[in-house]
């Protein structure tokens, strides 16, 4: 900055304006539908929840079919913070986060803005391994969902700038979506950490889920200016489709029903008005595993005895709520010795100016490193499908360049279930979870902590950082060993939290094998209502984003092909 003249700051000063208020206008704009319209009005399709699928499925059902479709959403449009990737821990970002109670007193994310969770989250671009919807299958008894089955639906959406990886991976990946996709060059933190893991054994992989098993640099939905692309961004963002109107803060709070159990509308509540619109063939929920079930049981679809308790009247008997699965995580940090190896993603001007002139610098920055441990696999039938793993990223904690070991166990033994509380849509459920409740669950959390400090503590890796010892009780063994069973089993019990929220509205069969939602996304016992998001997931990831992007997608097709 001292080399640059008064001239020269005040053009690259006026540049930024212009690009920032060019993004805030594209954000602002999302929505194009006039309040006093929306009363009494009939779309074709309704769709609740403008996330990681429901955009999807309502730019879909607008643009290829030609339908009308009214896309309401509970939060607001995005910002600027949302754009840029550094600073995805921003207190910003909490108006755009449900925060949902849990029984253990913690909170599980959700977002509540357009493009969801995709508008919050880590920006990995993750699509699980085969095994994984092989597991999918045998737990639901659905044929559809192998991964061979739903890999076109992962590469409708995809735009994947990688040029190298798509050349040799011919379909596999693709450019031509609408959601970008790109590889950053790591940092020099996470650059010695992939060495430090090679050094130990690791083999080297792409990080999008075919070889599960190794250490890898995962891909983001950024593009080359170093921008998120949430599904605001790809799918909402300059509409031009008259057919298609968005409409947000506005809390879908029941779905309507005739007496012969059709889905005829919903009705919503924005600042304090409450409206109803009507849809003349399907009103479709996209709002999450958590906001999904909610609603359905505020309408009367859930089980008949919870419903009951808050004098809802019932009009399908279903296991909502039930079947809820997610990942555990827990987290440990480790300082950075030399503090000038990593830039800290702070808003200085000069940061400012090469993220959106040059588009470089820390705040561009996202990037993640998994490690999945072959001798943690889900089970001897699934010798492929990882369980224990490590994300790996660097982030500044209290003025400090920190590197984290994010410890995973994807698929626990343990499940939940998500309850209403109060029969006043206003009033957050609440999701009932026991993460430490399975002693084996417990085990394979301290056996992944085990892997990561033989990694983090190696000879190659202590010249780099130090363990940031946790305390709250916990206590180190003899000789300062952070590594033993009992500490470890400690920080276990006392961090370990649900990492993301899936299930709630599980896919399968039948009512009777604890199904929702038939093959179609079709609510069972009710008609022209479905639920396409991540609450149909039967087996729970930590990289839920992507996989729910595949869902819109393949949601949209088989409501536009009439299936």
């Amino acid at each position: 900055m001292a080399t640059l003249n008064v001239i020269s700051i005040i053009g690259i000063s006026l540049t930024i304006i212009s690009i920032t208020n060019k993004k805030q206008y594209d954000h602002q704009n999302v929505e194009n539908i006039n309040i006093l319209n929306v009363k009494n009005r009939k779309f074709d399709y309704i769709v609740v929840g403008a996330g990681a699928a429901g955009a999807i499925v309502a730019y879909r059902l607008a643009d290829e079919a030609g339908s009308t479709v009214l896309l309401l959403e509970a939060g607001g449009p995005q910002n600027l913070y949302n754009d840029i990737p550094a600073l995805q821990d921003k207190d910003e970002y909490a108006v755009q986060n449900w925060k949902y109670p849990t029984n253990e007193s913690n909170q599980i994310a959700g977002g509540r803005v357009f493009g969801g969770s995709s508008a919050i989250n880590s920006m990995n671009y993750y699509r699980e391994s085969p095994e994984y919807y092989r597991l999918w299958t045998e737990i639901t008894g659905l044929s559809e969902w192998t991964f061979d089955k739903v890999l076109p639906y992962f590469l409708k959406s995809e735009n994947n700038l990688d040029h190298k990886l798509v050349a040799e991976n011919s379909g596999y990946h693709r450019t031509g979506g609408r959601v970008t996709v790109t590889s950053s060059e790591s940092n020099a933190m996470m650059k010695h950490l992939m060495i430090g893991a090679e050094m130990l054994g690791h083999k080297k992989t792409f990080g999008d889920g075919r070889e599960p098993m190794g250490a890898a640099v995962l891909q983001n939905t950024i593009d080359t200016n170093r921008s998120r692309v949430s599904t605001e961004k790809a799918f909402l963002e300059n509409n031009k489709l008259k057919n298609f109107k968005i409409f947000g803060n506005s809390m879908v709070t029941k779905v309507i029903f005739n007496n012969q159990k059709q889905a005829t509308g919903v009705e919503f509540s924005r600042y304090g008005r409450k409206y109803r619109v009507f849809a003349n063939k399907e009103v479709i929920l996209s709002a999450g595993s958590i906001g999904s079930s909610k609603l359905l049981m505020l309408s009367g679809v859930g089980p008949r005895d919870h419903l009951k308790q808050f004098e809802i009247p019932v009009v399908a008997d279903l296991n909502v709520g039930h079947n809820f699965v997610f990942p555990l995580i827990a987290i440990i940090t480790f300082d950075i010795i030399n503090q000038s190896m990593v830039e800290p993603p702070t808003e200085t001007i000069d940061h400012l100016i090469d993220y959106y002139i040059r588009h470089t610098g820390p705040l561009g920055y996202n990037q993640s490193t998994i490690i999945c441990f072959p001798e943690q696999a889900y089970s001897q039938s699934y010798p492929e499908l990882s369980n224990g793993c490590l994300l790996a990223r660097t982030g500044l904690v209290n003025n400090r360049m920190t590197l984290f070991a994010i410890a995973v166990v994807r698929r626990p033994k343990t499940t939940g279930r998500i309850e209403l509380v109060s029969n006043d849509p206003f009033k957050a459920p609440v999701a009932k979870t026991c993460t430490v409740c399975d002693s084996t669950d417990v085990d394979k959390m301290v056996k992944v902590f085990k892997s990561i400090i033989q990694l983090y503590t190696s000879p190659y890796m202590r010249q780099f950082i130090q363990f940031n010892p946790i305390g709250g009780g916990c206590t180190p063994c003899a000789g300062d060993n952070y590594s033993c069973d009992d500490y470890l089993r400690c920080i276990v019990k006392k961090y370990t939290s649900p990492a993301l929220s899936m299930g709630g509205c599980r896919i399968g069969v039948s009512p009777e094998t604890g199904a929702v939602v038939d093959k179609t996304f079709r609510v069972f016992g009710v008609q022209r209502l479905r639920v396409i998001d991540s609450s149909i997931i039967p087996v729970p990831t930590e990289q839920g984003m992507t996989i729910s992007m595949m869902i819109g997608e393949y949601g949209s097709h088989t409501v536009i092909n009439g299936f």
